[in-house]
């Protein structure tokens, strides 16, 4: 027998260390298998005790490798009712009920399961009734439970499907169910199913399982790779410990299936059932709607043996483009999960939306056998932000992916060789390129291999004469040693090289992106600007080594200082035709509000701005006028109009909290968080968590009547009659924001414990006063499932180890991670350079800055 783990709504634990919630409706006693070793180690499954699992399809009835092709997997459109339930379909072993715990749990769905209904109406699981009635019998009961489940949960709830889901009658249930609904395939590493399933090491094994692999490809339309835990960056926080705080061991533990986690959170935005990634919570417009754009060209066959741990992604471009190759050669069988395997390995180490091309240089590629479209229709089920199709496909071909493309944009592509002269100037172009539009392609893309200079001048009067005369964005530039100038003036998406990574493809001759930036500022198509932090005590500040660094990395000739002064009125002399933006620091951060034109939402609400952006002139119908942070008038000097605030201060919280909230704290309705403090931070993180969905929240501060205006304030913000500042959902039920008086004080009663909690009052002397030493009163924490601690006041790093970092540490055992104060200064620099310069930030280098900067000041201090 199988070891189990029952599942019921009275159940406290799961095998992935994530708590039940308790759903509306009845919730079926489920068998669940338990999860992989990778997740959790309970016991070692015998051979016999799953061997059949992978055998409930006849030989005859598994289909080859060679028969996938004419047998393709579900090209249904996902539909776009926000309800639809999700089923999720895969392999033992693969991680399902994991998976399907944190999806219903994120969109608030009933968790059904097929073999949990087996037991619920035959009380006897799979196994015990194939060996009292028989295979055949199972298969009828089977195909008529799946039936009346997929009838009677069509919306709103996660349905898990099994080994059931390949039984030949329930294939064609769920293909058919995938024609309306999305049908998610978990997928994961063979040798580690293989592993957890106790099974021996032989080629027969892994054919079977790969069968079964297939069988779940063919009936799904989405597919989501379960990438190991290991295969990740170690926590920030952690690194930052290790190298600021001299401490050598990890004071934040890993935490059970977090970047698994993560990565299927990602995965559910993207099918737009959930809030987007943090990351990009200030970022500017998809990279298709702004000037200048770039993406990160990565080919399948650079990044097979790629450690991504050691490869920075984020490094200023706007995209990653995975270029497939559609080669017959390299048809492999294993080519898809290879495919899909680095996709979201690319997603787990890069926030940059992903681009997925498939070469098809060859026409004769596009043959009956259809192996570039079968790729194609491979990588739209991996939901990528773009994909590209060959232009030289039918009008029907191209329909039928634009209108299965629900969530993806698509890119019209032409190559054209050095075969044909005088490409940009024959007016087929134009007819490709509005042919291309008419039958639904978001993007154009053409690109030319040159023969001579000349190619440059002629792309760049075809680019004008497009923009002339349509809104649809155009990628043109030619290729080739001789003529790069092109790429140079490439509005949108020009392609780039790492460094580390050259293109296996001479011919193409790209750019790094240092180079092509060195080349806007020479070309005069960016000017240098001067950026500052203003602000009354700021000597210390560790944001110019920061942001400077991130200048230098991108080849950037901007510059970051401080500007120290106990008058806003000094602000005014920073301004000038060559100003870029400002970070604002105490105690001016409420004061200047006054003195802008304009602010975003969030810097109402919060009451505060820490982030300056100027407004330039620009010319009439200019898309810049409508949008303070589109990137289009930034990076150039001019004369400055006016001012624009932000706040990202509530975004560095936000992103710090989701990065290391375990899946056992997901928020939920009765979820709670504890605010030390009143100021501006405070109000930041009131702020932060209302947008996360936390409704239930407590402040403390020395002043109680401070804490009670914060609470009132954001309270009626909340209830604003019409109000969707906090995304409230039509069930919203409200919020509560309490004040506690004394650190005396018993918890709220009913409210759940706090599982987030965020210190915002400084940590160093103030005056002749001792620096507070803040610990968290033992009646306000007890959280059996522990949390997040977060000390965001940025003056906090000038000490080596404060009260509020030694009780995390203490508890961590417990379940309690603690974010280091330089990583929410690192998240609201990270925020503030994308808002000042329009490209995504390099954060590796950013950390390094602030880590060399550190260890420098306290160098100083141990010999003093």
């Amino acid at each position: 027998m199988t070891d189990t783990v029952v599942l019921s709504s009275s159940s406290a634990s799961s095998p992935s260390g994530i708590k039940r919630r308790r759903v509306e409706g009845p919730t079926y006693h489920a068998s669940y298998p338990v999860e992989p070793p990778a997740y959790r180690r309970f016991a070692t499954k015998t051979p016999d005790a799953v061997v059949h699992r992978y055998s409930i399809t006849p030989k005859s009835h598994t289909p080859s490798v060679r028969e996938t092709h004419t047998q393709p997997p579900s090209r249904a459109r996902t539909p776009s009712d926000q309800d639809a339930s999700i089923v999720l379909v895969g392999t033992k072993g693969s991680g399902l009920s994991s998976f399907a715990v944190i999806a219903a749990t994120a969109l608030r769905y009933r968790l059904i399961d097929t073999e949990s209904w087996l037991v619920e109406h035959y009380r006897m699981k799979r196994s015990e009734y194939i060996k009292t009635r028989g295979l055949s019998a199972y298969r009828k009961v089977s195909a008529k439970a799946l039936e009346d489940i997929l009838h009677q949960h069509g919306t709103r709830c996660v349905l898990v499907c099994g080994p059931e889901a390949l039984e030949p009658h329930c294939q064609a249930l769920i293909r058919t169910f995938a024609s309306t609904h999305p049908v998610v395939m978990i997928n994961r590493d063979l040798p580690v199913i293989r592993e957890y399933l106790g099974l021996p090491d032989t080629s027969e094994v892994l054919q079977i399982l790969g069968q079964g692999r297939q069988l779940c490809r063919r009936i799904s339309n989405h597919e989501f790779y379960n990438l190991p835990e290991s295969e990740a960056a170690s926590p920030l926080s952690a690194e930052l410990c290790r190298n600021l705080r001299g401490r050598g061991e990890l004071h934040n533990p890993p935490q059970l299936l977090q970047n698994v986690k993560q990565d299927f959170l990602h995965f559910l935005s993207l099918l737009a059932r959930t809030p987007p990634r943090t990351g990009s919570l200030l970022g500017p417009a998809p990279p298709s709607e702004r000037d200048f754009s770039t993406s990160l060209l990565l080919r399948l066959e650079d990044s097979a043996d790629t450690d991504f741990s050691l490869v920075d992604l984020n490094r200023g471009t706007d995209a990653v483009e995975l270029v497939v190759p559609s080669r017959p050669s390299q048809q492999t069988p294993c080519q898809k999960d290879r495919i899909s395997r680095t996709l979201q390995m690319i997603r787990r180490h890069s926030e940059a939306p992903v681009l997925y091309h498939v070469e098809c240089q060859d026409p004769g590629l596009l043959s009956p056998k259809q192996m570039y479209l079968d790729l194609l229709y491979h990588g739209l089920r991996l939901i990528p932000d773009f994909i590209t199709i060959d232009l030289d496909c039918t009008d029907r071909q191209i329909r039928d992916l634009t209108s299965s493309a629900t969530r993806t944009q698509i890119i019209g592509h032409r190559f054209y060789s050095m075969s044909r002269s005088s490409v940009w100037s024959d007016p087929a172009l134009h007819k490709d390129f509005d042919r291309a539009v008419t039958l639904g392609c978001h993007v154009v893309r053409f690109v030319c291999q040159a023969k001579s200079a000349s190619e440059d001048r002629a792309c760049a009067l075809f680019q004008a004469a497009i923009a002339s005369r349509s809104k649809t964005p155009l990628i043109a530039y030619t290729t080739g040693i001789q003529s790069r100038s092109s790429m140079v003036l490439n509005p949108c998406l020009t392609p780039v090289r790492q460094p580390e990574l050259p293109s296996s493809d001479p011919s193409l001759s790209l750019l790094t992106f240092k180079q092509l930036m060195r080349a806007k500022f020479s070309s005069f198509i960016y000017q240098p600007l001067h950026f500052h932090i203003f602000g009354a005590s700021i000597d210390y500040s560790l944001s110019p080594m920061m942001h400077n660094a991130a200048f230098e990395a991108l080849a950037m000739d901007h510059n970051y200082s401080i500007k120290q002064s106990h008058d806003l009125r000094d602000f005014n002399t920073l301004v000038d035709d060559s100003f870029g933006g400002s970070s604002i620091s105490l105690p001016f951060k409420s004061e200047i509000l006054a003195q802008l034109d304009s602010t975003s939402e969030a810097a109402k609400a919060i009451q505060a701005v820490n982030t300056l952006l100027p407004l330039r002139a620009v010319p009439d119908g200019d898309k810049a006028t409508a949008d303070p942070l589109c990137r289009s008038h930034k990076n150039r000097a001019g004369p400055v109009v006016g001012l624009y605030g932000e706040n990202t201060d509530w975004t560095a919280i936000y992103t710090c909290v989701s990065r290391y909230l375990s899946p056992a704290n997901t928020i939920q309705s009765s979820s709670s968080a504890l605010i030390v403090g009143a100021g501006g931070m405070a109000r930041a993180s009131v702020y932060a968590l209302l947008q996360m969905g936390v409704r239930n929240i407590v402040l403390w501060n020395r002043t109680h009547a401070k804490a009670i205006r914060v609470a009132e304030h954001f309270t009626h913000l909340y209830n604003e009659p019409h109000s969707r500042l906090f995304n409230q959902a039509s069930t919203d039920q409200g919020c509560r924001i309490e004040v506690v008086e004394t650190l005396n004080s018993p918890w709220p009663e009913g409210l759940a414990q706090p599982t987030i909690v965020v210190c915002t009052i400084p940590a160093h002397q103030i005056g002749d006063a001792p620096p507070p030493e803040f610990q968290i009163p033992q009646q306000w924490f007890q959280s059996r499932t522990g949390g997040v601690i977060i000390e965001v006041d940025k003056l906090s790093y000038k000490s080596a180890w404060t009260p509020l970092l030694q009780q995390a540490h203490d508890r961590a055992h417990r379940g309690w991670i603690c974010v280091e104060p330089l990583e929410v200064l690192i998240e609201q620099g990270r925020a503030q350079f994308e808002i000042f310069t329009g490209y995504p930030a390099p954060q590796r280098v950013m950390k390094d800055g602030i880590m060399e900067k550190y260890l420098a000041m306290h160098a100083v201090q141990d010999d003093n």
